[in-house]
């Protein structure tokens, strides 16, 4: 034949001809793609809420510790004869609670400064993560770039068929050189290659369809990764600056010549500790808010995505007729010529 269908030759597809199982199969993989990415990042919201918890625990036993050695100071401080005589009897039992408090000081920053080691090793786990479920995005991404190309290709090799079969019946050149047995033999090869590829053609759709679906829980787990990223490192750079500074006046204050001189500045190093406590307390309602509604929605979308049976095809090509082809094919071609448009929009 001369036709335009002896010159393009059938489409050789990425990732070979698609099939319904192949389909359902890669739904299901992905699915638990989602399931297990859901619960890792539950675990490590999780984890984040303890670690904020217990480091706003220890930062509020430093603060109590430093307004008990604020009383012992103040007292120390009161005036007159009845004060100076408390102070001469109460001198050595004065000398023991400060050092008692100071000792309670240095342990509650060496606590504190312990919790702050393991919050920075997790923020290094919670980038990690990002970069792992970025890389499934980009996966997906990739995967459904591949499958539009094929349906482009699909659909283009049913107008094809089309173009040969109109031919065909306009008893054009080819169809004079045959008999009316080869014409029948011939429309029929044409028509059921059409509807083999128009089912193929709807199997490239549905795999593109699903994977777009796919797409959105799997950016929402990134994102919300990369912003219990965000926090935890700004947290954790914000506290050690502020606990690096009392736990300096803290050490000093054990062996210090002037007490005075350094519980004042214990004090003003620690009105930036109370900042990072109220850090603290924003960091945890965060964490309880990402733990109770966020999460919670993400994952009852992700359970109503798996109920929800978005692979019904036409799987009998009886059913497939040719205007339904041409229907399908003519579409999904304008939809890639969108497509199309819209990214070179986006690149200029």
């Amino acid at each position: 034949m001369g036709s335009e269908l002896t010159l393009t030759r059938k489409p050789k597809y990425e990732g070979g001809e698609p099939s319904q199982a192949a389909l359902v199969e890669k739904k299901e993989s992905l699915q638990k793609d989602n399931n297990r990415s859901m619960r890792r990042v539950g675990e490590l919201a999780r984890t984040q809420d303890e670690l904020n918890r217990e480091l706003g625990g220890e930062l509020a036993q430093i603060q109590d510790r430093a307004e008990e050695l604020d009383r012992l100071e103040a007292r120390a401080a009161e005036t007159g004869v009845m004060a100076a005589l408390a102070r001469t009897f109460s001198r050595r039992r004065t000398i023991l609670q400060r050092r008692s408090v100071a000792e309670g000081l240095l342990s509650r920053y060496e606590a504190a400064s312990r919790c702050l080691r393991r919050a920075s090793a997790f923020s290094d786990e919670l980038r990690l993560c990002a970069l792992e479920l970025q890389q499934q995005v980009e996966q997906i991404h990739t995967d459904a770039a591949a499958s539009a190309r094929n349906a482009r290709q699909a659909a283009e090799r049913v107008m094809v068929l089309e173009r040969a079969l109109e031919q065909l019946e306009q008893g054009g050149q080819d169809a004079d050189s045959m008999t009316a047995d080869e014409c029948a033999q011939r429309r029929d090869e044409l028509e059921f290659e059409q509807r083999s590829t128009t089912l193929q053609l709807e199997l490239f759709q549905a795999r593109v369809e699903m994977l777009h679906t796919e797409l959105a829980p799997a950016r929402s787990l990134r994102d919300t990764v990369m912003e219990l990223h965000g926090e935890m490192a700004r947290f954790v750079l914000n506290a050690s600056s502020s606990l690096d500074t009392a736990g300096r006046r803290i050490q000093a204050l054990g062996a210090a010549a002037d007490t005075p001189t350094v519980i004042a500045e214990l004090q003003e190093s620690l009105g930036d500790l109370g900042k990072a406590m109220i850090s603290t307390e924003q960091y945890v309602e965060q964490a309880q808010h990402l733990l109770t509604t966020v999460l919670p929605d993400l994952n009852a979308k992700l359970e109503a995505g798996a109920r929800t049976d978005s692979l019904a095809l036409v799987d009998d090509l009886d059913e497939i007729d040719r205007e339904r082809s041409r229907e399908l094919a003519d579409r999904a071609l304008r939809d890639a010529a969108v497509d199309e448009v819209n990214e070179t929009v986006k690149g200029s």
